[in-house]
Parts: C-alpha cells; structure tokens; sequence
C-alpha cells in the first residue's frame, strides 16, 4: 500500500481518498506520490504552461513548452523575457497566433503590474478564477488547472477537462450522456481532495 508519511502536506488527502473510494486507492497504489506537492517553477511559468496545453496532446503541449523556454533562456518562463521573443520565432516555436497573443497579454500584464499572482494567490478559488478569465485566453479550465499546479488547491474538479469527464465517467461507471450534475455528486466522496482525485484519474488515462 503506498502511502505519504504523517508529516506529509498530502497524507491527508491519501487518506480520505483510500477511506471515501476503494478504487480510488487502487489508482493511490498504481500511481505513487502526487505531483501536485511538488513546488511549482513560478506562478507565471505555470499559467503559460497552461495556456500552451489548451487543446493539445500532452506530448506536443511540451514539446511546444520545451522550444519556448529553450527560445527564452533558463529554467521557467519569465514575462519580461517572453516578451521579447519575436512573433516569427513564436510562430517557429509552433505557437497559434492565437495563443501567442493570449501569452503575450498575460506577459504585459505580469510584468506591468497589473496581474500581481502573489497578490492574487491570498483570494479564494472563486475570486482567483474571476480574475484570471478577464485575459483573453484563460477560460474556465485554463483557470482551475493554474489553481490546482501554480497555487495547489486542494479541492479543484476542471469538468472542462474532456479527459478527466472520461476517466470519471468509468471510474464511477456513469452514463455516456450523463449531465455534469451527475459528475459532480459522483465527485462529491473526494471532497476537500478533488483536485487531488483528479491527479491520480488523469494518471489513470496517460
């Protein structure tokens, strides 16, 4: 049985999720610790990270990512930086016109101040989500992901996530046309973990 220490921030959360789901704990065991305790690059490098993978394979989603640090230099994205790299670069890299200008806002927007992510991180998951989706680009999952890997809330659930709605959908045996209502009362045994359930269901299905 894999399980984190007691001194662990996620020992918690195996446990309520062991105790709540037996399947659950089977995905505990498979999968081993998860990512979601590790610390983030920054706070920016994970929202641009999470624009890049918006409607991409995994694979492709980083390599794109790994071109793009490569093309600004060091080890996260930096919005001062970024906003350097010329758009045919941008457009080498493999970036849509559509994600390099939604990248570039939102590195106009850090690095004038106006988006401050530390600030924003001491708001709630609501307020956090209100502000991010103001940019252009950042949509609803865009905003539950960054929550769930920039600021590790715990308790995150991105039904937008077509990938997570399938591995829900047989993990807790629900209808192909099942309504969200339906994947939210299913999800409704992981609480406060959700976003923690979501880890390991994605895990499921790499």
């Amino acid at each position: 049985m894999y399980i984190h220490p007691p001194h662990h921030p996620l020992h918690p959360a195996e446990r309520h999720l062991r105790a709540a789901d037996p399947l659950m704990a089977q995905l505990i065991d498979r999968h081993g610790p998860c990512a979601l305790a590790e610390p983030p690059p920054s706070h920016f490098h994970v929202l641009i990270k999470t624009v890049i993978d918006q409607q991409l394979s995994v694979k492709v989603a980083q390599r794109i990512a790994d071109r793009l640090l490569a093309a600004q230099g060091g080890e996260r994205f930096v919005a001062e930086t970024l906003l350097e790299l010329e758009e045919e670069v941008l457009r080498g890299i493999g970036l849509s016109r559509g994600k390099i200008r939604y990248i570039r806002g939102l590195a106009e927007a850090v690095a004038s101040g106006r988006l401050d992510l530390e600030e924003l991180r001491k708001q709630p998951d609501a307020a956090v989500a209100r502000e991010l989706t103001a940019y252009p680009g950042v949509g609803p999952w865009t905003a539950e992901v960054f929550l769930m890997f920039a600021f590790q809330r715990s308790d995150i659930l991105p039904l937008g996530d077509l990938a997570l709605r399938n591995a829900i959908r047989r993990h807790c045996e629900l209808a192909a046309e099942a309504p969200r209502d339906d994947y939210f009362a299913a999800a409704e045994k992981w609480r406060p973990y959700r976003s923690i359930a979501s880890w390991y269901l994605w895990a499921a299905v790499d």
